[in-house]
């Protein structure tokens, strides 16, 4: 299921602003983005996923969804480091059943995934010396 125009939203908004789940998510992802700068084929990284790329809009380098449940999809958006910001990785949530989601069943996928996507990194750039957290998953 691709997002399209689907309402995108954060974990934050599905359990509220002080929700322990979406700052474990946030603190996993940041962990991990440096690491999604080596992804040379988004596509393929897609594919490995078992998702679709996407263009939401939300000035990302890059982002591809997959539907995690029937009617829940998960996005990751990445944007590269520049000169004053770090790289980084957002995750999203959209669909029709969002709402029906645990918070931490939706972090403990988000971060299921996010390891999948070091797993891409990790395979597809042989005799790449890569951060270590690639090596961890």
């Amino acid at each position: 299921m691709s997002i399209g125009q689907s309402k995108l939203i954060n974990l934050a908004d599905i359990e509220g602003k002080v929700s322990p789940h979406a700052a474990q998510v946030k603190g996993a992802l940041k962990m991990r983005a440096e690491a999604l700068s080596y992804v040379k084929d988004v596509a393929a990284l897609a594919a490995y996923l078992g998702g679709v790329v996407e263009n939401p809009g939300l000035g990302e380098d890059w982002a591809v969804s997959k539907e995690i449940y029937p009617g829940v999809s998960i996005l990751f958006a990445f944007n590269r480091a520049d000169t004053e910001f770090p790289a980084r990785v957002r995750a999203l949530y959209s669909g029709d059943k969002i709402r029906t989601v645990r918070g931490d069943e939706l972090a403990a996928v988000t971060i299921s995934c996010a390891n999948q996507l070091l797993r891409y990194v990790r395979q597809s750039n042989p005799g790449t010396k890569l951060p270590e957290v690639c090596y961890k998953v």
